[in-house]
C-alpha cells in the first residue's frame, strides 16, 4: 500500500489531466490520493462495496447490469421463476438489494439465503435446493472458495440445478452458464469515457456505468447432464460455448 501511494504521488506532480485506474487496489489509491485531478476505473469488482464514487471519479463496473444477466440465463432456461443465490450480506447485499428491485419486471423471485462463514455453505444449499430452478453464484469471497465451489458445483448437479455464473472461470470448471464483461471492450469504453471528460463535454465525472458489451458462455457438457438443448443459442453472436 506504501508503494502504491508513493507511485500515485509521483503521478499527481506529473499533473496529468486525467487518470485511468485498473483494480480495486489502485482505485482505492487513486481516489484517496486525487481529489483534484479527474479518474476512470475499470475492472473493479462490486465497486459500491468499497465507495468508490466522487465528483471526479468515472468508472465502469466488472459486472453486467444485472436484468441483462437474467435475460441472458432466460436465453437458455424460459421458464425460470426461482432463482436461488447465497450470499454474505457484507459482501454482496449492495447487489442483493439491487437485485431485489429488478427480478420482478423479469419474472424471476429470489430466494436468498444468508451466510457469514463459508462454513455455512453446505447448510444454505440443503435449505435452498428444493425450492429453485437454478442457482445464481454472486462474486463472493465468503460463499465462493477454492472448497465450496466443488461442492456447489456437485450439489446442483446432483439435483438438476443448473448454475449460472459471474464469470466464464466457472463455466470452464462446470457451472453451466455465465453472463460476463468482455474485457477488450470495457477497455475500449473506458478510452471513450476518458475522450469525453478530456474533451469538456462532461464535467469532472459522467458516473459509474454498466459494460456495453458482454458474452454468455454455456458449458455445453454441463447442459447435456442437465437435459438442456442449446439449438436457440449456438451460432448466436456474443456466445461462447465450451469446450
Amino acid at each position: 500500500m506504501k508503494i502504491g501511494h508513493r507511485i500515485v504521488r509521483k503521478i499527481r506532480k506529473e499533473k496529468p489531466d486525467i487518470v485511468l485506474t485498473i483494480g480495486v487496489l489502485a482505485t482505492t489509491i487513486a481516489k484517496e490520493e486525487l481529489k483534484d485531478i479527474p479518474m476512470v476505473f475499470c475492472m473493479v469488482i462490486n465497486h459500491e462495496r468499497f465507495q468508490l464514487t466522487g465528483p471526479n471519479i468515472t468508472g465502469i463496473t466488472t459486472e453486467v447490469a444485472i436484468e441483462e444477466q437474467l435475460k441472458g440465463y432466460k436465453t437458455i432456461l424460459d421458464s425460470l421463476q426461482d432463482l436461488g443465490v447465497i450470499y454474505d450480506p457484507s459482501k454482496t447485499g449492495n447487489i442483493i438489494e439491487s437485485a431485489e428491485t429488478k427480478v420482478k419486471d423479469i419474472g424471476i423471485n429470489l430466494v436468498k439465503y444468508e451466510i457469514k462463514s463459508s462454513k455455512m455453505v453446505s447448510e444454505a444449499l440443503e435449505n435452498v435446493i428444493g425450492r429453485i430452478d437454478a442457482l445464481w453464484l454472486l462474486p463472493d469471497s465468503t460463499v465462493v472458495t477454492k472448497k465450496s465451489f466443488g461442492l456447489i458445483k456437485s450439489t446442483t448437479l446432483e439435483n438438476n440445478i443448473p448454475l449460472l455464473c459471474t464469470s466464464d472461470v466457472f463455466v470452464k470448471a462446470g457451472a453451466l452458464a455465465a453472463v460476463f464483461s468482455d474485457y477488450k471492450y470495457v477497455g475500449r469504453q473506458a478510452a471513450q469515457l476518458a475522450k469525453e471528460i478530456l474533451s469538456q463535454s462532461a464535467s469532472g465525472s459522467l458516473g459509474i456505468v454498466n459494460p456495453d458489451n458482454f458474452n454468455l458462455a454455456i458449458n455445453s457438457d454441463t447442459a447435456e447432464k442437465l437435459g438442456l438443448t442449446l439449438k436457440e443459442v449456438r451460432g448466436k453472436p456474443h456466445t461462447i460455448i465450451y469446450p
